[in-house]
């Protein structure tokens, strides 16, 4: 039976910061793990601390490296994926103010009948 090594909960979120696989982040995470066991000792608090740094690190010079592996279009991607996705937020928002504006019309419509 194999146990799966235990990564943290954030990695998912930061790896796609990050614009790497998680796979790539695990195994990142991995690295860092080992690194920190060389300075603390393992499980302790500055364990920790040390892997995550080491793996903000790392995630840093991986997606530099992946900019520099584009030729310059995955900056200009990530950044077209942003604005797609504050206009979808912004249309969602839009779209919610607008329903509520209307139950408020409605409620106000219903006391105002004679009744």
């Amino acid at each position: 039976m194999k146990t799966q090594l235990k990564t943290p909960k954030l990695l998912p979120w930061l790896a796609k910061k990050a614009g790497i696989t998680e796979r790539r982040a695990a195994t990142l995470w991995h690295d860092a793990e080992r690194w920190a066991a060389h300075r603390a000792a393992p499980g302790s608090s500055a364990y920790y601390k040390l892997a995550v740094d080491r793996l903000l690190e790392l995630m840093a010079a991986e997606s530099l490296r992946e900019d520099a592996a584009s030729f310059g279009w995955r900056p200009w991607a990530r950044a077209q994926a942003r604005l797609w996705a504050i206009s979808m937020q912004l249309a969602q928002e839009t779209s919610a103010l607008t329903a509520r504006g209307w139950r408020l019309i409605g409620s106000a419509a219903r006391y105002q009948q004679p009744g």
